[in-house]
């Protein structure tokens, strides 16, 4: 089922995937980190950071619209403990403190013409011994990335 999604998704033209390179950022508890992904716009878009955790939990983190645009957090994030800015090259997500509850798969995404365009992906991993849940999230992450956008996309969509 899985595949005949990836195959309709993309074949149609719905949704690009700029690269396949997944980008790993390691981190202690406690420290302050910057996700950061490239503006493959030429002109102020609609843009988004997802998440995903354990393959299975879809979470919008926030948007903004242009590289001079105010952040708005989704539901969960409007803690302070994110924030979204951009410039014309890049769009950054800064986490301040982050938890073993903060690693997972995140995704930057962009609006452009009628399509939605993945610009990247960054596993967020943690340095040390992992913990049983953490080491499954690992072997599954790297089995599973690609499910975990179509996990994203459904999402957008509200399959």
């Amino acid at each position: 089922m899985l595949n005949l999604i990836l195959s309709l998704l993309f074949d149609s033209g719905w949704i690009f995937i700029s690269g396949s390179e997944v980008h790993t950022v390691t981190v202690q508890r406690g420290e302050d980190v910057t996700l950061q992904c490239s503006n493959i716009s030429t002109s102020p878009t609609h843009t988004e950071w997802f998440r995903v955790i354990n393959t299975t939990k879809t979470s919008c983190i926030s948007s903004m619209f242009g590289s001079h645009g105010q952040a708005s957090f989704c539901d969960g994030f409007q803690n302070g403990k994110f924030n979204m800015s951009s410039n014309v090259t890049s769009v950054f997500l800064k986490m301040t403190e982050v938890g073993l509850s903060d690693a997972g798969l995140y995704f930057c995404g962009f609006y452009m013409d009628v399509h939605i365009i993945i610009s990247n992906a960054v596993e967020l991993r943690f340095e040390g011994k992992l913990s049983l849940v953490a080491q499954q999230h690992d072997e599954m992450f790297n089995e599973n990335w690609k499910s975990q956008i179509i996990i994203i996309l459904m999402f957008l969509y509200r399959w």
